[in-house]
């Protein structure tokens, strides 16, 4: 009992001991009043300023006695309780910002954690050294224990994130110096300042570079990366993504990890790979590998050494793309000899690449051979006056050298018929021993003079026998044509297969054209181009080699159109759209259009019977696209018919009579450009769960709406499949890549290589590649159909008549009137509407949609389409994009 009575004193003296709160708090006043009270009184002076320039003036009057004690004494009491309510009313404010950044400080600087029994001092840990508004802390130093996370620089980031959880006004941000291993300075600054700007670049850099190092078990390596210099970018140089004009840039980077293992090539291509794609300044960086450190710095672009790492690069990537996966972590590419005077015109470009293939087997003549005709394509592309001569080495590790020699050389030349006659057939599908070989057998041929002035000999047609070759695989047969395409420039080739028999007859044809206007109106090709769209196909362009690319919407239902920027996509858009508003009893559209580029002049016509340009708005007409799907399947159920073209039949024959108001409704087209932008991810949770929705919906639609004919065609420059959804992807069948693309987005939108044909340079606009699963892959040439009459890009003496105009003329045919509606935006927007509805107030009828809404019925000639309300459509729309800066000439 006596134990426990003298444990419990001590607490008892503690909470009991008298007099010992008012000097405490007497103490803390003035220490307050007279050291920490740093905020300004009104605005100006610093109140602890004004406290002791009070004590003189209390002084002086007391000694110079005037009326001391009728004036001191007031005086001093209206002091002393101004400054005591003022320090009641700020030091707890002060505790409680200093308690809260001691919290969430604990953890990634190892400071001590209080508890009941044994409280912590926090100003022992933490020492403010400058307040705002005397209630938040605006800089501090915070001690760091070094068994901390945050004493490790890559951690770091976990004590400013702590830091910068604190409130901060706006335009104002936190900066950093970790100068003092054992101590964090930390400071608010305005954005504005170099300081925080810096501090924000070498945090990208550094995590960037955290990402490309990491932490490896059982090996204690500390990546410690310093920014050595800075440039402040001039407003009129080109600047990097992240790097305004007029800000400062990182020009020398140091990274030092130690004893960190960098011996693999293929680690150092991966970490410089990513650093420029991540850390544009608008420079190039060189890169400098030495034992534990790495140094990076920048180059002017037009700089020889930024010339040779990028051309370096680019011959990289593409002979790493000729080499099997499984091998291609052996490979490297060396340029080896350049062409190094500075005034060649040709100065800095490689004329000697040497490329190390590893263990890889190299064996075999036919895989040597299939190796340099490869890369002779892809090199072509970059280097096309230059001619690649192979030398092959063999040892321990093969190697392959290639030296560049002008097309015009000997050696060239022969090169060039060699392949240009063997490598197409003998080399690509040679046989095994003791097989069947593969036969040529030329029919005709065509005397020519080649680019040198020297005769040549151009096969005009010819049989090629595979023997035991399997031709049956569709792969197999695209090589071979590929191969048979390098015969020649002058003329393309018709392939007529017969895979049973293993052969094929090649017949020379005339070149797809490179341009191709849409037929004008009443000719024989414009009227079967209506009438194909009637009976459910949208023709785009001639097939190289003969016939047409046309989209069947009853066999393959759903289409996706992808291409670059400029490339014609939106001419093949066109083609989709034009017919429905040139006639709308053909079929109906709901037009989406969520950049509102392109198409937000659509809504003019009758025949697009919505819409929708933001996300609410989207999401709204696909349900009603999906509700009116569910409708027609009801219609359908209804009179027992597996599609509506069966039931339209049944009612000609008479066999079904329609009864309750029932119409049998034409086909609907969704039409969605940039479906990928839609689809992306939204920061705002509730758009976010509507797009989910959405994409439900679509994938509901594109796997029943062949027999409800509902179609859904698609645009997208990058349709990635994480984006769309595999399940939706696979239900786009018609596929349509327009222009070169490179191997992503091929692979996205044609799930093929065949976009990266065409190259970069030359190709004609509305080149494209199609697929469908009935006749695979076609290269084709996309008509020309601007939105506006317009002189032909390619002819300017020729005019061609614009789908607006056309459709037009054609509704004003039809009986439908052009009216002007108000705008959102307080202006007006032409409509097409039948006459009786012309005199009414606003000719555009239906309101907003329920959360199922109906779509109207198919309009016939003469009648208005209950179009939805549209975001305001320019008097004067932009010019077709499909032109470009394309050169028709």
């Amino acid at each position: 009992m006596s134990a426990a009575r003298t444990r419990r004193r001590p607490a008892r003296r503690r909470t009991a001991s008298p007099g010992w709160p008012l000097g405490a708090y007497a103490r803390t006043w003035l220490a307050f009043t007279l050291g920490r009270d740093r905020s300004r009184a009104f605005g100006k002076a610093p109140h602890v300023l004004l406290n002791w320039l009070a004590l003189p003036a209390l002084a002086g009057t007391w000694y110079l006695e005037w009326r001391a004690w009728q004036v001191l004494a007031p005086i001093t009491a209206v002091a002393v309780l101004y400054t005591a309510g003022r320090a009641a009313r700020v030091i707890p404010r002060q505790r409680r910002a200093l308690a809260d950044l001691y919290g969430r400080m604990q953890k990634p600087c190892a400071l001590p954690a209080p508890t009941a029994t044994r409280p912590v001092n926090e100003a022992q840990y933490i020492r403010v050294t400058r307040w705002r508004r005397s209630t938040s802390i605006a800089a501090a130093r915070i001690m760091v224990s070094p068994s901390a996370p945050a004493a490790q620089a890559r951690a770091r980031w976990q004590a400013e994130k702590a830091v910068e959880a604190a409130a901060v006004p706006q335009g104002m941000g936190w900066v950093f110096d970790w100068t003092n291993p054992g101590a964090l300075s930390a400071e608010t600054v305005p954005v504005t300042d170099p300081r925080y700007l810096r501090m924000t670049d070498e945090r990208w850099i550094t995590t960037v570079i955290g990402q490309l190092f990491p932490v490896l078990r059982g090996l204690d390596v500390d990546i410690l990366l310093t920014v050595d210099t800075w440039e402040t970018r001039n407003t009129d140089e080109p600047t990097g993504a992240g790097s305004p004009a007029g800000r400062e840039v990182p020009t020398a980077i140091t990274v030092r990890f130690g004893a960190y293992d960098v011996s693999q090539r293929s680690l150092r291509e991966n970490v410089e790979r990513v650093f420029d794609a991540q850390v544009d300044r608008g420079h190039v960086w060189i890169y400098t590998w030495q034992p534990g450190e790495l140094t990076i710095r920048a180059v002017p672009a037009n700089s020889p050494e930024a010339i040779r790492k990028q051309g370096t690069r680019h011959i990289a990537d593409l002979i790493s793309g000729q080499i099997p996966a499984k091998q291609a972590g052996q490979l490297t590419v060396d340029i080896t000899r350049w062409i190094d005077e500075p005034d060649h015109p040709k100065a800095n470009t490689p004329v000697e690449i040497t490329i190390g293939l590893g263990t890889l087997d190299v064996a075999a003549p036919d895989l040597r051979t299939r190796i340099e005709r490869t890369l002779d394509t892809a090199l072509s592309k970059t280097l096309p006056d230059r001619t690649w001569l192979p030398e092959w080495s063999f040892s321990h590790t093969n190697q392959l050298v290639l030296n560049a020699v002008p097309n015009h050389h000997p050696q060239a030349i022969r090169k060039r018929e060699t392949a240009r006659l063997q490598a197409v057939v003998e080399s690509k599908f040679s046989t095994k021993r003791g097989q069947d070989p593969v036969e040529v057998t030329i029919h005709t041929w065509t005397s020519q003079q080649g680019r040198d002035g020297h005769p040549v000999e151009r096969p005009d047609s010819f049989t090629v026998t595979f023997g035991a070759y399997d031709v049956t695989k569709p792969e197999t047969r695209d090589a071979f044509e590929q191969h048979a395409d390098s015969l020649t420039d002058t003329n393309d080739w018709h392939y007529a297969w017969s895979e049973a028999d293993g052969r094929v007859t090649v017949t020379a044809v005339p070149k797809l054209p490179t341009q191709l206007a849409f037929p004008a109106l009443d000719t024989p090709e414009f009227k079967e181009f209506l009438e194909l769209a009637r009976r459910g196909t949208i023709r785009f362009g001639p097939v190289k080699g003969g016939g047409w690319l046309d989209w069947d919407l009853q066999q393959t239902p759903h289409a996706l159109i992808g291409g670059k920027t400029g490339a014609g996509k939106s001419v093949a858009l066109s083609l989709i759209l034009f017919p429905a508003l040139y006639d709308p009893t053909i079929y109906q559209l709901i037009v989406c259009d969520p950049k509102r580029t392109d198409f937000t002049w659509t809504p003019e016509f009758p025949a697009v019977i919505r819409f929708a340009a933001t996300d609410e708005e989207i999401y709204a007409a696909i349900q009603a696209f999906a509700a009116e799907m569910d409708s027609r399947q009801s219609l359908l159920n209804r009179y027992g018919k597996r599609n509506l073209q069966l039931l339209r039949d049944a009612v000609a024959r008479g066999e079904v009579t329609l009864r309750g108001g029932d119409t049998i409704p034409n086909r609907l087209i969704l039409f969605f450009d940039e479906i990928a932008d839609y689809l992306a991810k939204s920061a705002n949770k509730e758009i976010e769960e509507l797009k989910s929705d959405a994409k439900a919906m679509l994938e509901k639609v594109a796997r029943l709406g062949r027999a409800l004919e509902t179609n859904i065609a698609c645009a997208a420059q990058k349709p990635a499949g994480d984006i769309l959804g595999m399940q939706l992807r696979s239900q786009l069948g018609r596929r349509l890549g327009v222009g070169p693309l490179d191997q992503y987005e091929s692979q996205q939108i044609l799930s093929s290589d065949h976009g990266t044909r065409f190259p970069a340079e030359g190709t004609p606009k509305g080149r494209s590649w199609g697929y469908d699963p009935k006749y695979g892959y076609q290269q084709a040439q996309v008509m020309f159909l601007p939105d506006d009459t317009m002189p032909l890009p390619w002819d300017p003496t020729v005019t061609i008549q614009g789908a607006k105009d056309m459709a037009r003329a054609h509704l004003a045919e039809l009986g439908y009137v052009q009216v002007l509606v108000p705008n959102q935006d307080g202006g007006q927007d032409p409509r097409w509407v039948r006459p009786d509805l012309a005199d009414e107030p606003d000719p555009v009828l239906p309101a907003a949609p329920s959360a199922t809404p109906e779509l109207p019925k198919a309009p016939q000639p003469g009648q208005p389409s209950a179009a939805e309300h549209a975001p305001p459509v320019s008097d004067n729309p932009p010019d077709n994009n499909w032109l470009g800066d394309f050169d028709f000439g």
